[in-house]
């Protein structure tokens, strides 16, 4: 039986937002609200934090040793190196990709990719287009391909552009696409923190739909944000980074 590691990739230094991961959102690190949103679900055998060793990290590192949730340090330019490095040191066959800085990540669609997947045994499985942009997204990765992309990639490949070698590649792997629901696909809205204006707006959706011992489900800020549009409009101006927008174009390119 297939196993399936959830690799969360997560660091202090932030050049537009620093200690975003700590940030409290509802009384509760950013970066706890992830991992225990992640550990309610039952297709991921573990979850494990994928940081660097820089030194300002321990405190993230402290922070998964509190909750429960495992802890790889590597390269802080090498993010794919880390994921190859979770396969590896947790058995994995496949490994859920999921960044630090998307506390509302749909845990649907990790179940959804997970099970595509599985059943298809997939090299990679995504959800394609525009919708990367909103941060809610998982990606789903064989060990193979994240080793095989370490190995015959570049530089450009290693950095947070994680999946970039296989989308070149497409004819080397063996890649399956999950659409997003209705529900969920609005690409004007922006739910990644990146920027103090993203944290803003995260503190709100939390303060107001987040309570102790339940799960928030994306869902339900999507439609707080449906409700009421002056919320979504705290961040609607900022761009997106160049690279994630490189990594749309690369899906429409397929």
């Amino acid at each position: 039986m297939s196993k399936v590691v959830c690799a969360v990739s997560a660091r202090m230094r932030s050049q537009r937002c620093p200690g975003k991961a700590m940030a409290p959102l509802a009384g509760k690190p950013l970066l706890a609200h992830l991992f225990e949103r992640l550990r309610s679900v039952r297709e991921l055998d573990d979850v494990v934090l994928a940081t660097s060793t820089a030194t300002e990290n321990q405190v993230l590192v402290e922070l998964a040793g509190q909750v429960g949730v495992g802890v790889l340090r590597g390269d802080e330019d090498d993010v794919l190196g880390r994921h190859v490095a979770v396969a590896r040191r947790w058995s994995a066959d496949h490994v859920v990709r999921v960044t630090g800085d998307n506390p509302l990540t749909d845990l649907n669609l990790v179940r959804d990719l997970t099970r595509r997947q599985l059943g298809a045994k997939a090299d990679y499985t995504y959800v394609p287009g525009d919708a990367l942009l909103m941060g809610i997204l998982p990606e789903v990765i064989s060990r193979d391909a994240l080793e095989a992309s370490h190995e015959e990639g570049e530089d450009r490949h290693r950095s947070e552009l994680v999946t970039l070698y296989i989308k070149e590649n497409p004819a080397r792997f063996r890649i399956e696409r999950v659409d997003i629901p209705e529900t969920l696909y609005r690409p004007s809205y922006r739910l990644t923190v990146d920027e103090p204006e993203d944290l803003a707006l995260m503190e709100k959706i939390f303060e107001r739909l987040y309570r102790p011992g339940q799960v928030l489900d994306t869902a339900d800020a999507i439609r707080l944000l449906d409700a009421e549009p002056d919320l979504a409009r705290i961040n609607s101006h900022i761009g997106h980074k160049a690279h994630n927008v490189r990594s749309v174009e690369l899906d429409e390119e397929l």
